[in-house]
C-alpha cells in the first residue's frame, strides 16, 4: 500500500476510509467508461463484422498481452481485425475499461465466444465464473445443444456439467419436439446428458424413447450391443466415491460423515462384527460388506442397492462399475480390472469380489484401507428395464439368450422368474 494510505489508515477508521476509496475508484472507472462509450480521443479502432469500436491503446495494452505486443511492436498500428461477433467484441472491450459485463442480448454461445476471445487476447482479468450466469441462466431448449457443441466448452468443466445437466433435465420434452437437435449431442458428452436424462424416466414409453434414441444416435442395431457399448463410456467422476457407515441392525441410519476412505483397524478382530459401508451414488446407496469367502480369503460382498428416489425406471436394475483400491501392509494388493455389478429389484441376489488377503496371514495389528471409484450406469438399467417390460418379444427380437452378458442375463432372468412366481 502507498505510504500516505498507511499513515491515513492509522488516523481514521478503516470503514470510512474504504468507503471513500471505493467512491474514488468508482469515479475513476466511470470516467474511463465515458471515454469509451462516447469515443473520446480514440487512438485505435477494433474491427468486427464490418463495424468498428473506437478504443484507447493504453487501456487495451494494460489488460491484454496480445494488444500490448501489437502496439509496442507497431506503434503506428491503429486498426485491428477480430473474427468474432461485433457484440461479443464490444462487450469484452467494454469489460477492459469498466470490469462489468453488459450481457443483455447475449446468448450462452456468445458467452463461450467471449471466453475464447479472452483466451486468444490473453485477458486474464475475465474469469469463467463471470460468464457462468450468462451461459447457464441463458440456456433454453432451442440453444442448449448448440452450446453443448461449442468447441470451448470442454475447457470449462463446471460450465460443461451445467449445460449437459440442462439438456438431460429437458431430454423428454425435447425428444418429442426437438429430436433432430438431440441427435446432435456430441458423442463425448452423450453419457453426461443421459446420466441426467435417465434420472427422470418413469414409465415404459419414456424408457423405449431413450433406448431407441441411443440406438439411432450411436448407429447400433441391437439393444444388447448398446448395453455392451455403454460399459465403455465414462460414467464415473474420476475421483474416489464417498462412503459412510452402514445402518445398524435396526435399520436406523448412522449419523457419521462421509469419507472416501474405509479404514479398518485391527482387521482380524474387526471381522468378528462383519464390517460394512455404504458407497454413496447419485441414484443408489450401495451396501458393501467385508467377510470371509472361499479358502478363507477376504471378500467384498455387494449386499444391496437402495434407490435414493422412488418411481424411477432405473430402480428395477441398479447397475454400476466398481474400481477398488485395497491397501494392506502399505501396498495396494488389489490390481484387478473394475467389477461390474447389477441387481434385479426385489430379488435376493448377491455378488462378491475376492481380495488377495487370507485369514491365516492376518495379525491383530494389521490394518486395511479400502477406496473405490464407483460409476453408476443408468443406461444399462434402462436397457434391462426395456427388455423386462416386454420379455416375450425381446427374447426373440434381441436374441437375448445368446447376446446378453452373463451378469445382465442372470439379473433379467431372475427378475422374470420372481415376477412370474409372484404373479401366479
Amino acid at each position: 500500500l502507498p505510504i500516505s494510505f498507511l499513515h491515513f489508515s492509522g488516523c481514521c477508521g478503516s470503514e470510512s476510509l474504504w468507503r471513500a476509496m471505493a467512491n474514488s475508484f468508482e469515479g475513476l472507472q466511470l470516467n474511463l467508461l465515458t471515454f469509451f462509450e462516447k469515443g473520446i480521443l480514440p487512438d485505435v479502432f477494433i474491427q468486427a463484422e464490418g463495424r468498428e469500436i473506437p478504443a484507447h491503446k493504453a487501456i487495451l495494452a494494460a489488460q491484454s498481452s496480445f494488444f500490448c505486443q501489437q502496439f509496442t511492436s507497431s506503434p503506428g498500428h491503429n486498426s485491428i481485425q477480430l473474427d468474432f461477433k461485433f457484440k461479443v467484441v464490444q462487450t469484452l472491450v467494454r469489460f477492459m475499461y469498466f470490469g462489468g459485463l453488459q450481457v443483455e442480448g447475449l446468448s450462452p454461445v456468445d458467452g463461450l465466444d467471449m471466453l475464447s476471445l479472452a483466451k486468444e487476447l490473453d485477458i486474464k482479468a475475465l474469469d469463467p465464473e463471470d460468464l457462468k450466469p450468462l451461459v447457464l441462466a441463458g440456456l433454453t431448449e432451442s440453444n442448449c445443444i448448440d452450446t453443448l457443441n461449442h468447441e470451448a466448452l470442454a475447457e470449462y468443466p463446471l460450465l460443461l456439467e451445467g449445460v449437459a445437466n440442462y439438456a438431460g433435465d429437458h431430454f423428454q420434452p425435447m425428444l418429442n419436439t426437438r429430436k433432430d437437435q438431440l441427435l446432435q449431442v456430441p458423442r463425448q458428452y452423450l453419457s453426461m446428458v443421459l446420466q441426467q436424462a435417465c434420472h427422470h424416466v418413469s414409465n415404459d414409453p419414456e424408457t423405449e424413447g431413450v433406448v431407441k434414441y441411443c440406438l439411432e444416435h450411436t448407429q447400433i442395431e441391437s439393444a444388447c450391443d448398446l448395453l455392451r457399448e455403454t460399459k465403455t463410456w465414462q460414467w464415473g467422476s474420476g475421483h474416489p466415491s464417498m462412503m459412510r457407515e452402514a445402518p445398524g441392525e435396526d435399520g436406523a441410519p448412522v449419523l457419521s460423515g462421509e469419507s472416501p476412505d474405509w479404514s479398518i483397524h485391527g482387521v482380524r478382530i474387526a471381522m468378528d462384527s462383519t464390517p460394512a459401508r455404504v458407497v454413496v451414488g447419485k441414484y443408489f446407496d450401495w451396501t458393501i460388506r467385508l467377510d470371509y469367502g472361499a479358502e478363507g480369503k477376504l471378500r467384498l460382498v455387494y449386499e444391496s442397492a437402495t434407490p435414493r428416489e422412488a418411481s424411477r425406471c432405473i430402480n428395477r436394475f441398479p447397475a454400476a462399475m466398481f474400481a477398488w483400491q485395497v491397501v494392506y501392509k502399505g501396498q495396494n494388493v488389489f490390481n484387478e480390472k473394475p467389477v461390474f455389478i447389477c441387481f434385479p429389484e426385489n430379488v435376493s441376489l448377491h455378488w462378491s469380489t475376492t481380495l488377495p488377503v487370507t485369514a491365516a496371514e492376518l495379525t491383530d495389528d494389521d490394518d486395511l484401507q479400502i477406496m473405490v471409484e464407483m460409476g453408476e450406469n443408468p443406461m444399462i438399467s434402462l436397457v434391462l428395464y426395456y427388455f423386462s417390460a416386454d420379455l416375450k418379444t425381446t427374447v426373440f427380437a434381441e436374441d437375448i439368450l445368446n447376446r446378453l452378458p452373463h451378469i445382465e442375463y442372470r439379473c433379467l432372468s431372475s427378475y422374470s422368474l420372481v415376477k412370474t412366481h409372484v404373479s401366479s
